[in-house]
Parts: structure tokens; sequence; C-alpha cells
């Protein structure tokens, strides 16, 4: 049965019930055209995805092996416990401090879903902000994050008792057998999320950027410069959800906070289903992008995409709130969240455009309301956003950093040339032409881009074919199409990273599945129906498969201490240095400062540090060429607070071949070298062994203005092992 009709922004009278439904069912083109144009380019699509990557049945039924899991179940269950109730407390205090404000603004919703997710939004904003503030004024302790939460809590639970949430969006009753497998696969995927969220945290990028500069802050109690890591000196609106999650219970919250965000962009996909599209719509668009392999990987680990797409997400749906009526407020909280959605990330202005551009459509017919609305919008935006550009430029000189380097330079610490670098890695494309252009999202959906392996086939099979399948009415599927075609625009001319384009993946998932349900073509569309069931199926296959392989449920199940888990090499976690990081911060007195060398994986460190990343300068290679001597180097280096030196020569030889991090010239070398041999003092060793041989050995030294008599030099592993190999090609 066709939808009730919903105001949309044209001044047009409604069609009665009858009339519409059979407007939206007339077939745009004849079935005998149809059912061939999409059936074809369908099965080829999928065709030529899965003969590459068809699940296995073998692998499938060693995955579920039950035993495996349970030996040391009991040992860890306790821990997740505390964790999942800390979480939804987090949660939950977010939810209230968002609702209040919400409700201070004047605006109410239709239903529980829909408050409940925009609440949670908001009230992640808000903590993002007063951490910033806390961050600001060096008061980010435990006890201002922790009290602002408990307080905001304990007016949730009274305002929840006086203004209850309204009623659900619709009831499930309607749901047919294959929605409710439909339903199923999502609930499968979230729970095989949750278990990648609270296993130990093994994602490079987050031990070095995402959670490791919110840790420094956190040593710090605030903003403090870190001159050999730029990711420092990029917006952190993420980073200040990570600080006070770190502040509160560590890793594990600061998981969650991730994983949350994946969830709430599914609950917003089914609430904005529910009320702009169809209850079914809304959940089988949740479930085609929470299943696209990549979305499903983000949850498992700290990162930006999640966050910056419920943000996006979010923006979108409280413009499309605003969509043909008079009343703004919607408009400016759709501003709020695309503010916070560019303090995650720079690309957060793609789907900042996407929500501009979709109400600017919804709103043409008064061109000059329009323009000012978009001047306020953009300004409060910049509210949210201006902060990290501020602060960006006090530190580097460039509010942009590290673009745009030729217009506001590169600060005085950064290289030119590793920041290019950089962004060039970020793209992973080469010289852009419409031919490389056109054919990016069948190599991407193929696998035959970097980064890109175990992308969802349904994209490319089907969005290519809906304008074949009828047209949805109303501005929601207007605005899908603008939100979506925005993002992936400016992606797919600064990228080919998938990831990159998370925040397209609701408004596609929600746009195919707006189709699949609209009226017409039903016998088609059924067959269809099934065909992204069973791809969501195998993409949810092809996560559990990569969560399995890379072992990260053994520290989950207690099958291997989460500790001996980190202290080792796994897949994706080259050279672990953990082990003498876990020295470091047990066995270091409370004001030693760290010197980290060959190693930039420094989130689990306790204690006051300086890291380089790889596009960076490196620390000890400027410290050693503005030395004279090793007295010299010893006494700068104590002078800026340096009391232990943790060194990783095999990650140092990846790092020195992969990245030039020893640049150093021949006199800066002796220097370290002298330095070496008089003022370093051995106090911990750790070594991976392999059929015999070690492959990873973490050192950890202690400075001293002397060697104690009779000690001799440690043995210098930076000369005789890390530049040796360096120097000679693998």
């Amino acid at each position: 049965m066709a939808k009730r009709h919903r105001k949309t922004g044209r001044q047009t009278a409604p069609l009665p019930a009858r009339q519409e439904a059979a407007a939206e069912e007339k077939p745009r083109f004849p079935s005998w055209l149809v059912w061939p144009a999409a059936g074809g380019w369908a099965a080829f699509v999928l065709k030529s995805y899965y003969s590459r990557l068809m699940p296995r049945l073998d692998a499938l039924s060693a995955m579920l092996a039950p035993g495996q899991y349970t030996a040391g179940l009991a040992g860890v269950l306790p821990g997740h416990l505390l964790n999942l109730l800390a979480a939804a407390a987090f949660l939950f205090s977010c939810f209230s401090l968002g609702r209040a404000a919400l409700k201070a603004a004047g605006l109410s919703f239709r239903g529980a879903l829909e408050e409940s997710v925009l609440s949670c939004g908001t009230g992640f904003g808000l903590l993002a902000a007063f951490v910033f503030l806390l961050s600001v004024f060096k008061l980010l302790y435990l006890w201002p994050v922790a009290g602002f939460l408990l307080l905001a809590a304990a007016a949730g639970v009274i305002r929840l008792r006086r203004d209850p949430l309204p009623p659900a969006e619709a009831a499930p009753g309607g749901l047919g057998p294959w929605d409710l497998a439909a339903l199923a696969v999502l609930l499968l995927a979230m729970l095989l999320n949750l278990a990648g969220a609270l296993a130990p945290e093994i994602f490079y990028d987050a031990l070095v950027y995402h959670l490791a500069v919110p840790n420094f802050f956190v040593i710090k109690h605030g903003f403090a410069p870190m001159p050999y890591n730029f990711y420092s000196d990029l917006p952190f609106t993420h980073g200040m959800l990570y600080a006070a999650a770190l502040l509160l219970k560590g890793a594990p919250l600061a998981k969650f906070v991730n994983y949350s965000a994946g969830v709430l962009t599914a609950a917003a996909a089914l609430a904005f289903g529910a009320r702009f599209l169809s209850l079914r719509a809304g959940l089988w668009g949740a479930l085609i992008f929470y299943t696209v392999c990549h979305a499903m990987f983000a949850s498992w680990s700290s990162g930006t995409e999640s966050l910056l797409m419920l943000f996006s997400t979010l923006g979108l749906y409280a413009a499309l709130l605003r969509s043909g009526a008079e009343d703004d407020r919607p408009l400016w909280l759709a501003a709020v969240f695309c503010g916070l959605a560019m303090g995650v990330k720079y690309t957060g202005f793609f789907p900042t455009v996407g929500v501009m551009l979709a109400y600017a459509w919804s709103d043409r017919a008064r061109p000059g309301k329009a323009l000012r609305n978009l001047a306020l919008f953009t300004l409060i935006a910049t509210l949210f956003t201006g902060p990290w550009l501020v602060k960006n430029w006090l530190y580097t000189g460039n509010p942009v950093f590290p673009f745009a380097t030729g217009l506001f330079g590169s600060g005085p610490t950064a290289d030119p040339a590793k920041l290019r670098d950089f962004i060039s890695q970020a793209a992973q494309m080469g010289h852009l032409t419409p031919l490389s252009w056109l054919l990016t999202p069948w190599k991407v959906t193929m696998g035959q881009v970097p980064n890109s392996e175990f992308f969802t086939p349904l994209f490319l099979a089907f969005l290519p074919l809906l304008f074949l399948l009828g047209a949805p009415a109303g501005a929601a599927a207007a605005a899908l199409w603008t939100f979506f075609i925005t993002v992936w625009a400016g992606w797919s001319v600064s990228t080919t990273m998938v990831r990159f384009m998370m925040p397209a993946y609701p408004a596609a998932g929600l746009l195919l599945a707006a189709y699949l349900f609209s009226g017409g073509l039903r016998a088609l569309k059924a067959v269809l129906k099934a065909a992204v069931l069973v791809s969501c199926l195998a993409s949810l296959y092809w996560a559990g498969y990569i969560f399995y392989t890379q072992g990260r449920w053994r520290p989950l199940t207690g099958a291997v201490a989460a500790e001996d888990y980190l202290s080792h090499t796994q897949p994706t976690y080259p050279y672990s240095c953990y082990s003498g990081i876990k020295f470091i911060n047990e066995h270091t007195p409370p004001g030693s400062k760290v010197l980290m060398i060959g190693d930039e994986k420094s989130f689990y460190l306790k204690r006051d540090f300086i890291v380089s990343s790889v596009y960076d300068r490196t620390a000890i290679v400027e410290y050693s060429s503005a030395a004279a001597s090793g007295d010299d180097l010893y006494a700068r280096l104590r002078a800026d607070g340096v009391t232990h030196i943790l060194l990783n020569p095999a990650d140092a030889i990846r790092l020195g071949r992969d990245y030039r991090m020893f640049y150093w010239d021949a006199r800066a070398q002796a220097v370290f070298h002298d330095f070496w041999s008089r003022h370093l003092l051995g106090v911990f060793s750790f070594s991976e062994t392999e059929g015999g041989r070690v492959f990873n050995r973490i050192e950890v030294y202690e400075l001293t203005d002397k060697l104690p008599p009779g000690v001799p030099p440690a043995f210098d592993v930076m000369k005789e092992i890390i530049m040796k190999n360096i120097d000679v090609k693998p």
C-alpha cells in the first residue's frame, strides 16, 4: 500500500490517497525494458564481485566452532559488563544533555527514536565543546568531566519523569518475514561490531593519532604543542569526546563512543525512513549502509569516520525537518551538526555543502530567504568549526593546516615535503583524468584500489538503476540524492579511500531502500530485495572473517590476556612496543618523560612523551643535529625533561626505509653515538621470536649523567642494527 502523503516544500495541494497511489505505482518505463536492463546490470556487477569474494563454508564452520570462545570467557565477562555499564551511563548523560538543550531551544519531535538520536548527537557536540574549554584553560581532569556528566544524567532522569519521550514512530507489526530477516542481520552486525569495540585497540591510526593525541592532552591536562606530531594540529571534535572517555574509563569507553556513533547513525536512518519514507525503507536503508564492511571495520576502533558519518546524517535529517515548514530552528540545528562534522575532519565540508544544497533546493521558491538562511547557517556552523581553525593558526600560523601551505605556510616545525607526502598518501590517487574518474567506482567496488577490499557491490549494482524503478514522492528523495551526489562528487576528486566516503553511505542505503519500497514492478523489486539481503549477509561474513583471522576475538574471550595480546605483533599491528610502554607506566616515577625512537604508536603511554610521526621531522635527529657533542645532546634532552628513551628497532628499520625517518648527516650521527656510549643505561628489554629468530625487540633506556662504575656502554642498537639495515636494500 502507498504511504500517506506528507508535506513537502512544494506549494501544491496533495493528491487524494488513491490518485497518489496510482501515480506512484505507474511504471516510469515498461517492464520489458526494466527487467533486462536492471537485472542484467545488477547480475553483471554481483557476478564480477562474488567471483572474487564468494564466502567459504569451511571458513564459516571454523569461525562458528563454540569451544574456542568459551575457555577463558568467565574471567573476562565481568570486565566487559563493567565497561558496558560505564558506556551506557556515558551515553545516557550525553542524551540527557542534548535533550535538555533541544527542549530549551523549543524543538519537539514526532517519535521517541527521532528525539533520542538527535538528543544523543547534540549531547556529543555539547560535551565536545565543554572538553574543548577545559583543554583551553588546562582544566582537563577527571572530576570536571565526571561532575558535568553526572549532573546531566541526574537532570535527565528528572526530565524523563516529568516529560517522557513521545510514542514510537511506527509499530513494527507490519514487518514481514523478509523485513524481520533484515532486522536480524542488522542486529547480528551490531553484535559483531560490539565485539570489535570491546577488544583492545590495535588500529594503527588510533595509536598514532585519534587516541594518541587526546591521550597527550589528558596527560598535559589540556592543549599542548606536539611539535613532531602534525596530527595534533588537525580538527579534534572527536578527540574531545575521546579525551573525556579516556579520563573516565580509558580505551574501552573511547572505543564505545566510536561504536555508538555507528549504531546511532543506523537508528537515525531507521527514524528517517519512518518519518519521511516508510519504516521498511528505514530498516533496509540502515541494513545496507551498516553492513558495508568498511563501516563495520570503522566501528571496531577509535577513528573519525563513524562520528563524521553521524553528525553528517543528523545534519541532513534536521535540515529535512525544516522542509516545508516556517520554523527555521531545525535548520539551525542542522548547522550545528555540520559544524561538528567539519570539526571532526576537514572532509566534513563535503556533507555540509550537501546539507546546504538540499535545504536550498527545498526552499528554492523563496531565493531571498534561502540565501539569508544559508548565510546564518554558515555562521552557526563556523561557531563549532572556527575554534579549531583558531587553535591551528595559533600553533602553526595556518588555520587549515596541513593544507594550503602555499598560502599560509606550514609552521616552524613541520617538514613541507613530508606533509605533501601525507596528503598524497591520504588521497592515494595519481594523476586524475576523466577516464580514471569514470573507472574509480568499478575499481573501488572490485577491490582494485588499495584499502577498498571487501567494499559492498550494492551501490554500484543498484544506484545507477534507480531511475528505472520509479520515483518516491516527497522532498526526502530529492534531499537524499542532493546530499549523496555532493558528498560522492567531493570524494571522487580528492581520494580513492572508501572509508572517507562514509558520510554518503546512509544516504545511499536510504535511497536504495526508498526505491525498492516504492510502488510498481513488485516482482523485480522482490528479486532485488533478496539480492540485497544476501549481499548484506555476505558482507557480514567477510567482516566476521576479518575479525576472526586478525585474532581480535582472542583477548575478547579471554583466550589470551589482553596485555599479552598487545605486547605481540598482530595482523595490522606491526612490531608492538606495548611491553616497553607497560614497563614505563609501571616502573618510572610520575614525572618521567619518554622520547620514543623508531615508533610512532604512543597511545598507551601514561607518562609525558615526545613522539615523531613519519610525516614530521624526527625529534632525535633534530636534537642530535642541534647538539655539539654527546654531552650537549644529553643536556638538551634533560633540559626538556626527557628521562627515558623507548627504542623499537624493527619499526625503526621499516619507517627509516619507507619514510626516511632518520635523515641525519654523519656529524649528527656521531653526536648521537657519543651520547649513547656515555649517557644511556638499559633498564628493560623484550623480544619476540619466530622460529628461534628475533624479529621484534623493544628496549627502554634511562638517561644518566654518567654510567655507574664498571657498567659498560649499552650495545649501540641504532648504529649496529637500525642504520645498517636501513642502508641495505630489502
